[in-house]
């Protein structure tokens, strides 16, 4: 199982934000929602999140539809 940092450096790496959303991001001053299928960690969510407060997004709102234990 990897540590922290590695799954971090992972997802990072896994995911962009397009430039047309980034744009989006700007333009809007509302909230984001941030919605997963299914959680076992947070750390997608947790990336996926912090990846778009740096495109632009004031503030982001995480939805979950199913998790893990």
């Amino acid at each position: 199982r990897s540590n922290s940092a590695q799954r971090l450096r992972s997802l990072s790496d896994a995911f962009a934000v397009p430039e047309e959303l980034a744009a989006a991001l700007a333009a809007s001053p509302g909230p984001v929602l941030l919605v997963d299928d299914y959680t076992d960690s947070g750390w997608t969510l947790a990336v996926a999140a912090r990846l778009l407060r740096r495109a632009g997004a004031g503030e982001v709102l995480p939805l979950v539809l199913a998790a893990a234990g």
